[in-house]
């Protein structure tokens, strides 16, 4: 089988060495996903870009990334399940509600509840939910263009999640006390 390369900044094409340094400054460390991208400049870039637009959704930052850590635990992705459990409770998500998520039990908050359950269903259905989903949706206080938001979302980490399957990548250090088994603590 072709294994993939995990660069550095120094053996990354030329296209990606930017992206590299843009994740060393943000996260401390270049993620071990971004090493792996580099190797094909396209998939960093759409990566990157599709992460900045998901950012300017209706939805606050710490419920974005539950919207990412639902899909990816849907997917079976662990390595962005740690990553979407950080930033989640860098984004003032408690950890109860983190733990429950991943826990893959009912949310004590309603709302929250109801967003992680579409993401879920949209992404386990690849889109085809049905209509009692979407009214129970809207119920909760949400938009058809939410609905459009939350496919964005699980768009980007169909990407991220689909590229840690096949380079058989595996958290870095700063992400192992979020790995999944473990229980997120305040």
């Amino acid at each position: 089988m072709k294994q993939f390369t995990k660069h550095s900044i120094e053996s990354a094409p030329e296209e990606s060495k930017e992206l590299l340094k843009y994740g060393e400054k943000k996260y401390g460390t270049v993620p071990n996903l971004f090493r792996y991208m580099a190797g094909a400049p396209a998939s960093l870039e759409a990566y990157n870009s599709l992460f900045a637009i998901f950012a300017k959704t209706s939805f606050s930052a710490g419920e974005q990334h539950l919207i990412l850590l639902a899909a990816s635990i849907v997917n079976d992705c662990a390595y962005c399940t740690a990553a979407h459990t950080r930033a989640s409770k860098a984004n003032g998500m408690p950890s109860s509600i983190l733990n429950a998520v991943r826990k893959e039990k009912p949310l004590d908050d309603e709302r929250l509840n109801v967003l992680v359950n579409i993401t879920k269903k949209l992404t386990e259905t690849r889109g085809n939910i049905v209509e009692s989903d979407l009214e129970t949706f809207y119920n909760a206080g949400f938009t058809p263009e939410n609905v459009l938001e939350i496919i964005t979302g699980i768009s980007l980490k169909t990407l991220s999640n689909y590229i840690n399957h096949v380079t058989e990548n595996v958290i870095n250090e700063s992400l192992e006390p979020f790995a999944v088994g473990k229980e997120i603590e305040d």
